[in-house]
């Protein structure tokens, strides 16, 4: 189970239902929590310009690498990560 913050909202549950959570809340067409996860890293190697490699094994350890990568760079804090 994870925690995040962005600015003042708080997510909690699995790194893909975290996922799921903030798909729903863009206002952009995203069909699934995969195409949200390539959205989130094509914009934060835009944002950045730093490499942003995923794991290969599964969308829940790739959006807790992404989770990781975002709050190393400020753009959220995790608060918990059991």
């Amino acid at each position: 189970m994870m925690k995040i913050r962005i600015e003042e909202k708080e997510y909690e549950g699995s790194g893909v239902e975290i996922l799921e959570q903030l798909r729903r809340e863009t206002f952009e067409e995203c069909p699934d929590a995969e195409t949200y996860l390539w959205q989130l890293q094509i914009g934060f190697i835009r944002l950045t310009g730093l490499d942003c490699r995923l794991p290969d094994t599964g969308l829940e350890r790739q959006a807790r690498a992404l989770f990781a990568m975002l709050a190393k760079a400020g753009a959220m804090e995790i608060l918990s990560d059991d």
